[in-house]
């Protein structure tokens, strides 16, 4: 029963990243969600109250996903600078090996721009520990989360784009290191870092 359980679950998961890839929460109905991942209506609501439930389950699932790959690439670096470069580099990687994920994110996680809110509280720290260390200068807290979240959410977005005509790894290195600058990191160190992060993760993508 336990492996029914997660198979069912498991199923309904994928149908709904499928799904909301293409389409808001919306534009997708329950009969259309059982109907792809091939299960009785029922079983929809033994799993998840309802379709919004649902939805905020597929969000967070993707999040994860793309924070794991963050702090996977970010393992060892001490620098809030570069930690960012890096993570707007794995954003836009993210977006080009995952893009149905990437297409769920973008949908789905549209809101909580508030710096306090808790979807942000790794954001937010990594911020704060740049601030402190006087590594971003000249912005607070709350602009600055909201610089690191626009200029990412719209680099991923970029990236997913049917014919790009930069290459992704030319446009990681521009948005990255403007976002430096507008934290205050001196122009050269944020070339520099920028350019660094997109040629260890973004060298082999094509």
């Amino acid at each position: 029963m336990d492996r029914r359980w997660e198979r069912t679950r498991a199923a309904l998961m994928s149908a709904g990243r499928t799904l909301f890839a293409s389409r808001d929460v919306e534009g997708v109905t329950v009969d259309q969600i059982v109907a792809t991942a091939e299960v009785a209506k029922g079983s929809f609501y033994n799993h998840f109250i309802d379709k919004d439930v649902f939805a905020r389950e597929i969000a967070s699932a993707v999040r994860r996903q793309a924070e794991q790959a963050v702090n996977e690439a970010n393992a060892g670096v001490t620098d809030p600078a570069a930690q960012l470069a890096r993570a707007l580099c794995v954003f836009m990687r993210f977006a080009i090996e995952h893009r149905e994920s990437a297409q769920v994110l973008w949908r789905l996680n549209s809101g909580a721009t508030m710096v306090d809110a808790p979807i942000n509280r790794n954001l937010r720290e990594d911020v704060q520990q740049g601030i402190t260390q006087q590594r971003f200068k000249h912005v607070d807290l709350e602009v600055a989360v909201l610089l690191v979240m626009g200029t990412i959410v719209i680099s991923l977005r970029h990236a997913l784009e049917e014919r790009l005509v930069t290459p992704p790894i030319s446009i990681a290195k521009g948005m990255a290191a403007g976002l430096l600058r507008s934290l205050g990191v001196p122009a050269v160190q944020a070339d520099r870092l920028a350019s660094e992060a997109a040629e260890d993760i973004l060298a082999d993508v094509a």
